[in-house]
């Protein structure tokens, strides 16, 4: 059995600052729980927006959690029982953010929209966030290989991430470290993959979090419970999933 790992982008730029804050993050998942991950939350979502058909209500961040959301207790249940899946069937959240001066210029100041960052500046963050993965994947599935899943845009754009993930595993200096990943990247609708969800919901609140959003802050510790923490030390330190780059 392999591992799964959905990897999302959110962007956010906050009312007032010259700066938009970039989030990359990975949702991983050993095959055999991610299986039973699906199963429950399509039940979740069929019991809590009674949408049966498996495409219904595809799940996003900035729809479940921005400010006017927050009114709805049904939907901040739901996110609870969200956490609770994924604490149950064993995923592990990964997250690089770094924020970008933008021109004073730029009129986008609504707070709660999902902004496209420029896939040039995902690219720049994917070294760091392949290296946790890559050692999530040997510490913990020895023998096993993480398969990177992203969300079925354009052509273009898919066409990017593939040259950018291949060169890194293939044939950049870290490639003889990159033992653990899988250097063809897979993509799928978004609608008919619960973990690209998850994950879509997730990185928005580290994203919000890491921008400022006070309201965040309960939901981002659940996050970080479930982010991956490893067993050996590197310089003094404990890799940890949830980072930060300056």
């Amino acid at each position: 059995m392999s591992v799964v790992v959905f990897v999302n982008e959110n962007c956010w730029k906050p009312a007032g600052k010259n700066a938009c804050i970039v989030t990359l993050s990975g949702l991983a998942f050993a095959e055999i729980d991610y299986d039973g991950f699906c199963r429950k939350l399509i039940n979740l979502k069929e019991k809590f927006f009674k949408r049966q058909d498996i495409g219904g209500y595809p799940l996003r961040g900035r729809l479940l959690l921005n400010r006017r959301s927050l009114d709805s207790y049904r939907k901040r249940e739901f996110v609870q029982e969200l956490f609770s899946l994924g604490r149950l069937q064993k995923g592990v959240v990964f997250s690089f953010t770094k924020s970008y001066q933008q021109s004073p210029h730029d009129k986008i100041e609504k707070p709660d929209i999902d902004l496209s960052a420029g896939q040039e500046r995902s690219n720049e963050m994917f070294p760091f966030l392949l290296e946790r993965v890559n050692a999530f994947t040997l510490e913990r599935h020895p023998g096993r290989m993480a398969n990177l899943i992203f969300k079925l845009e354009d052509r273009t754009q898919s066409k990017s991430i593939s040259e950018e993930i291949m060169q890194l595993v293939y044939k950049s200096p870290y490639a003889q470290g990159f033992q653990g990943i899988s250097g063809a990247p897979m993509f799928m609708p978004s609608s008919h993959s619960p973990g690209l969800q998850a994950a879509d919901v997730f990185a928005y609140i580290i994203n919000q979090h890491q921008g400022g959003r006070y309201e965040m802050k309960d939901f981002y510790s659940e996050v970080e419970s479930l982010q991956y923490v490893s067993s050996y030390e590197v310089d003094d330190y404990q890799l940890r999933g949830i980072n930060v780059i300056s």
